[in-house]
């Protein structure tokens, strides 16, 4: 009788810590997600301040290493520092992260910068794909 007590408690025990096991390795998994989204939102939200002040040394670094081996610096400050359009404000509307993947869509405000031309700010969506390498997110522009 004791025997079978003791492999009816022992069994409980087993299957408890079966259970707990189990519930922490999906917390676990949950958490490297959320803690992998609220990195990649830091990244997007710093890539975009920049990108609004005009800091297109900074902005580079934030771009993927293979474009960066293909676009040097000097074309990349050619490139961006030309638009018409200064960006006022973004927002972002979406984000999420799968893995070494992230997606993230923006609403722009944009104001043209050119005299003569449409004074009021309007609005766009701008969808992005970033990468992580080696722990990092990069934007994905032109690779």
């Amino acid at each position: 009788m004791q025997v079978r007590a003791f492999r009816k408690i022992a069994g409980i025990f087993l299957l408890a810590a079966v259970v707990l096991v189990s519930l922490q390795c999906t917390s676990r998994k949950q958490v490297v997600k959320e803690d992998d989204e609220a990195v990649l939102r830091q990244r997007v939200q710093e890539y975009w301040n920049y990108r609004m002040k005009g800091e297109w040394d900074k902005t580079y670094a934030y771009e993927a290493p293979e474009y960066r081996e293909k676009v040097t610096l000097a074309s990349y400050k050619n490139q961006n520092g030309r638009s018409p359009m200064k960006i006022e404000s973004f927002d972002i509307t979406e984000l999420w992260a799968s893995g070494d993947e992230g997606n993230v869509t923006l609403k722009i405000k944009h104001r043209w910068s050119v005299p003569n031309f449409q004074k009021a700010a309007f609005e766009q969506e701008n969808r992005e794909r970033w990468v992580k390498k080696d722990r990092q997110w990069y934007h994905l522009g032109g690779v």
